[in-house]
């Protein structure tokens, strides 16, 4: 692999056995596209369903057009301490460590204390979407579901502040064990650093359902079935970038688009050439344009212009993709996929030092289950499970199937209206 894409980080390590234990790989092409993505890194595990088990690492990030953009990746025995803080070790090699470098993961404890040690200048958050799990499971009821989502999401520690005081007089046991999480660590107002739209692990989800197929193979195969998957996508969104005619990405020219209805209906007025005054259903909101900053402070936080932002750039006539970002512009984004990822080819064709022929790496030490191995996720008691709804062959209803029809002209035997009729006659 590093052969074949040169710069590419690999470390494997082995047990006292020289049996196989650890293993970590970040292609060359995402090392390069990483120092323009922006700064915050979502991390979780799946579960490895071949012969030997195991864990599969997934780190990820979000490019210019706020699509998923895979980082690196690791193989494990399980999700444990020792198999996260050899992962993140090797992630810090391998990775440029920016300013205001943040991380995103589920509740598990496991990936707060190895980032904390490995990251000490990161700061770590936790998903929403697991969050809110959390809460559903202790039945919370949906208003209160509905404030801690809103709490969590708004821009401005005011908003937070209120939203949270009402979550407390409605249901303060739910308040009490919201709380026993810092509010630095879910609630993107009080978050140190910039979340930008990443307040989920939803992108890591999405890597786990494109990999499923490859999760069932053995590891050096799952590894070749990543590397045909990174080919095809670096080269679909260099190819889609390259045919753009905005100055900035797709994404982010739909996202102001969005706004303009907004920005039409506020009404404007000049403070100085680049401060206005923006009046919004009675609400006043001070922009500059120069400090490119907003009231509301998704101007800044984002980093992409808010609909009080485009109201005022409409009213100097500027053009809207000169106030955001480089993290969105055009040439970010082909510079996000410059780099090419090759697969490793035939395996004739490998040039292999003796040192490495010589070094024979044992399968892993665990207990192989008999039987077929299971494929699908158990549905947790909390879910509800979405039942079949039965189709009539004879009428085409929903509801029931032809052998309990009461519509057809000629009923079945064993059909309600059937037997109603004859028990009359008796």
């Amino acid at each position: 692999m590093a052969r074949k894409n040169p710069g590419t980080y690999t470390s494997i390590k082995r047990n006292g056995q020289n049996g196989f234990a650890y293993m970590f790989v970040a292609p060359a092409a995402s090392l390069a596209g990483w120092s323009y993505c922006r700064p915050v890194i979502a991390v979780d595990a799946m579960f490895l369903k071949s012969k030997y088990r195991g864990a599969l690492f997934v780190a990820v990030s979000k490019d210019a057009n706020n699509q998923v953009f895979p980082l690196c990746f690791g193989v494990a025995d399980s999700e444990n301490n020792e198999a996260y803080i050899w992962f993140f070790g090797e992630m810090r090699k391998a990775i440029q460590v920016r300013r205001e470098l943040g991380f995103l993961s589920d509740r598990n404890q496991s990936i707060a204390n190895r980032i904390r040690k490995v990251f000490p200048e990161a700061h770590h958050g936790i998903c929403l979407y697991h969050f809110e799990k959390n809460l559903k499971q202790r039945h919370a009821k949906s208003t209160v579901i509905n404030l801690f989502q809103s709490a969590a999401r708004s821009y401005k520690c005011e908003d937070f502040n209120h939203l949270i005081s009402q979550l407390k007089s409605i249901d303060k046991k739910t308040y009490n064990y919201i709380m026993e999480e810092p509010p630095e660590r879910w609630a993107r107002s009080w978050f140190p650093h910039r979340r930008y739209d990443m307040l989920t692990t939803n992108m890591v989800e999405s890597m786990n359902s494109v990999l499923l197929k490859g999760r069932e193979m053995p590891i050096l195969r799952m590894l070749d079935f990543i590397q045909e998957k990174l080919g095809e996508w670096f080269y679909e969104w260099r190819k889609k970038a390259n045919e753009t005619f905005h100055r900035v990405s797709i994404w982010a020219k739909e996202e102001m688009t969005k706004k303009m209805n907004l920005a039409c209906k506020m009404f404007v007025f000049n403070l100085d050439s680049m401060l206005f005054s923006i009046n919004s259903e009675g609400i006043e909101f001070i922009v500059d344009l120069k400090k490119r900053t907003c009231d509301c402070l998704k101007f800044q936080l984002d980093e992409l212009t808010c609909p009080y932002a485009i109201a005022a750039i409409n009213k100097r006539y500027l053009q809207k993709s000169d106030y955001c970002s480089n993290w969105y512009s055009k040439k970010t984004w082909l510079k996000i996929y410059e780099g090419h990822v090759n697969t490793v080819g035939d395996q004739k064709s490998w040039d292999i030092p003796q040192n490495v022929q010589s070094e024979i790496t044992k399968p892993p030490d665990v207990e192989i289950l008999q039987g077929r191995r299971q494929k699908k996720r158990h549905i947790p008691a909390t879910k509800s499970v979405p039942l079949k709804s039965t189709k009539c062959s004879r009428c085409k209803q929903v509801g029931h199937n032809r052998t309990t029809c009461l519509s057809s002209p000629a009923p079945h035997p064993y059909s309600k209206k059937h037997t109603e009729k004859y028990s009359n006659l008796q």
